[in-house]
C-alpha cells in the first residue's frame, strides 16, 4: 500500500483539491495521512468531514507547529504504508497516479539498490516543471542525475518507508524550514531511484507557499541552510556545485555565528571566499530582517 503523506499548516481554504484528486483515484490501494503542523484556522473540521464520509482512507493527526520538516517526521512514525508520496496540500495527484506508481512498483521491486521512483510534477495546463528527462526511464541518483547532469525541477518521489526512516530530517533548535534536498542527497549515497517521464502530480506555487519566500526562508533559518550546504561539499557532486555550496556555507555560517574551518569540506575555498562571504551575509541580514 502507498501513503500519502499531506503535511498542512492553515491551508483549509485549498486541501479540497488533493483531497478531490484522491476520490478520482483510478487505484485505491492508498491511505491518505494528514499531518496537520499546528494549524488555527478550520483544518482539522474540513478533515473530520472528509473522515465522516468514508471514502477513502484517511488518518490525521495534529502536533505542535514545527516547519514542514517535523511534520514529515511525523507522518513517517504513523505510516502503514510500504511505499509513501508526499503530497503538499496546495496540490494534487492525476487521476492515474496511484496506478502508475503501483505500475512501476511491481517492475522494480525486486531491486534492493532502488529505493524510489521519481515522477514527474506538471502545472494546471500541464507543462512539466523543470527539464525535460532525456529518456522515458532512467535508473540513478539524486546526485549522479538532477545535480551533475542540470536537470532541474521539482519532481514527485515515491519512496520506501523503510529507507526513509533511516534518514529523518534534521531538527535544529528554534528554526521551522529545512531544504527537503538535505534528506533526498543523503540517500543518493546508497540508494538510485527510477526516473519516469510521465506526470503524477500537478502542482501550483501559491503566494504563501514554501517555494514562493524560500530565500527569506533559508537566511532565516541558517543552521539547517548550511548543514544542507555541507552536503553539497561532497566530491560527489561537480565541482562548480561544491565551490557555490562552500560560500554559501560561510555566508550561513556568519549569520548563524557558527565556526567555519572545523566543519567545512572545503577549508581553502572557504578562506579564499571568505572576505565576499561576509559581505553577502551582512547584506542578507540587512535584507531579510534576520533575528540573531
Amino acid at each position: 500500500m502507498v501513503t500519502i503523506l499531506t503535511p498542512t499548516y492553515n491551508r483549509g481554504y485549498i486541501i479540497s483539491k488533493a483531497y478531490e484528486s484522491l476520490l478520482k483515484q483510478k487505484d485505491k490501494n492508498f491511505e491518505w495521512l494528514v499531518i496537520d503542523d499546528g494549524s488555527n484556522d478550520n483544518t482539522k473540521m474540513i478533515i473530520d468531514e472528509y473522515i465522516k464520509e468514508s471514502k477513502i482512507t484517511i488518518r490525521y493527526y495534529k502536533k505542535k507547529n514545527g516547519g514542514k520538516h517535523t511534520a514529515l517526521n511525523y507522518g513517517l512514525k504513523k505510516a502503514n504504508g510500504e511505499y509513501i508520496i508526499i503530497l503538499d496540500s496546495d496540490d494534487h495527484l492525476t487521476s492515474d497516479a496511484i496506478q502508475k506508481i503501483n505500475k512501476y512498483l511491481k517492475k522494480y521491486k525486486d531491486n534492493k539498490k532502488i529505493c524510489a521512483l521519481s515522477f514527474l510534477k506538471v502545472t494546471p495546463d500541464g507543462k512539466k516543471v523543470g527539464k525535460k528527462l532525456p529518456k522515458h526511464e532512467i535508473i540513478s541518483d539524486n546526485i549522479s542525475f538532477r545535480y551533475n547532469k542540470n536537470i532541474y525541477g521539482d519532481m514527485a518521489e515515491v519512496y520506501k518507508i523503510d529507507v526513509l526512516k533511516k534518514y529523518p530530517f534534521p531538527v535544529f533548535e528554534n528554526e521551522k524550514f529545512l531544504s527537503e534536498a538535505i534528506v533526498w542527497n543523503k540517500i543518493a549515497f546508497d540508494y538510485k531511484t527510477v526516473y519516469i517521464n510521465e506526470g503524477i502530480y500537478v502542482c501550483e506555487y501559491l503566494e504563501d507557499g514554501l517555494s514562493h519566500s524560500w530565500f527569506k526562508l533559508v537566511v532565516n533559518n541558517p543552521l539547517g541552510a548550511r548543514a544542507n550546504n555541507l552536503i553539497f561539499m561532497s566530491k560527489k557532486f561537480k565541482f562548480g556545485i561544491r565551490v557555490k555550496n562552500c560560500i554559501m556555507f560561510n555566508v550561513f555560517s556568519i549569520i548563524a555565528n557558527k565556526e567555519i574551518l572545523d566543519e567545512t569540506k572545503m577549508k581553502f575555498c572557504a578562506i579564499l571566499f571568505y572576505i565576499p562571504s561576509f559581505i553577502i551575509a551582512k547584506i542578507l541580514i540587512k535584507k531579510y530582517k534576520v533575528k540573531n
